[in-house]
């Protein structure tokens, strides 16, 4: 071994990921390896700066990741619909549960001392005890328990980051700040829910210096639980959300709100307790929601 940490990251070409592995990279002390489905099209992204291990023939993957060895893992690939069609059960229990769980038992031979897992507060529906939103919130806290099994097995230490509504950077997905930006002086309205909802949304930067922190001091880390937050412990209501986009912009939006229907069982408040995060993670919140609006209206001119 060449004395770098070794450190893999699932869903490296996703939203969080790509911030995450270009971060990385700049470090030359960590070397990488991105699990995808192909490598051909993630190393667009990357080129040669990080090895690419391929999920789709298993023995094939159990070998890439034992010969990888990897100290660190940061699982952050999942597949997220709020749907619970038949078509969409399939693919969330593939990718959410099988494949974590593939990706833990070909861990199983490796010196394996942190996994670090993506959580999502649609676990919490009440008050922070689990109670899933959705089929997919339901998959993902499925999965937290099968790697709590293995991180007991195999003695590595498992944090579970519980992310909050995440904003501050393009997607080829819609999140509800970028269609509340969509309706701004729009000649159309914009169709959205009653706006009531009560959401804590964190920048992308901030998320992505958690994980990155948490990688560079591992060693140190002594957590007293599994599960930690991370948002900015502030709340606001989509409605007020709305009211702040307009205020910078000194644009009107023009949405409908109460078009769409909420659903039978949706998050009405999501807030997320820090505390704990900031005590024994170092976790830092450095982007208040109005400065983060204004930089991502920015990027996206």
């Amino acid at each position: 071994m060449n004395g770098k940490k070794r450190v893999l990251v699932t869903g490296g070409t996703g939203y969080v990921g790509s911030d995450l592995v270009n971060k990385l990279l700049i470090n030359h002390n960590i070397e990488i390896a991105l699990v995808v489905r192909d490598s051909k099209s993630a190393i667009k992204m990357f080129g040669n700066a990080v090895i690419y291990i391929e999920c789709n023939n298993l023995t094939e993957f159990n070998d890439s990741v034992l010969q990888f060895s990897p100290e660190i893992v940061v699982h952050l690939a999942a597949y997220s619909t709020s749907s619970d069609e038949p078509k969409d059960i399939v693919k969330l229990i593939e990718s959410n549960i099988v494949f974590t769980s593939n990706l833990l038992i070909a861990l199983s031979g490796c010196k394996l001392q942190l996994f670090i897992n993506t959580g999502s507060f649609s676990e919490y529906h009440i008050n922070n005890i689990i109670s899933p939103t959705y089929f997919y919130s339901a998959t993902k806290t499925s999965a937290k328990y099968i790697i709590e099994y293995y991180a007991k097995k195999n003695s590595f230490k498992f944090l579970n980051m519980i992310l909050f509504t995440v904003y501050g950077k393009k997607n080829a997905n819609k999140k509800i700040i970028d269609y509340a930006i969509d309706s701004l002086d729009s000649d159309e309205a914009v169709n959205m829910s009653d706006g009531k909802q009560i959401l804590d949304f964190v920048h992308i930067d901030d998320v992505v210096n958690l994980y990155y922190n948490l990688i560079l001091d591992f060693n140190n880390i002594k957590a007293s639980k599994i599960d930690y937050d991370v948002g900015t412990g502030k709340c606001i209501s989509i409605r007020d959300l709305v009211k702040t986009l307009e205020s910078i912009t000194n644009k009107k939006a023009n949405i409908a709100w109460g078009a769409n229907k909420s659903r039978k069982i949706d998050t009405i408040r999501a807030c997320a307790d820090i505390e704990m995060s900031q005590k024994e993670l170092n976790y830092k919140v450095n982007i208040s929601l109005e400065s983060g609006l204004k930089k991502y209206i920015r990027d996206k001119i």
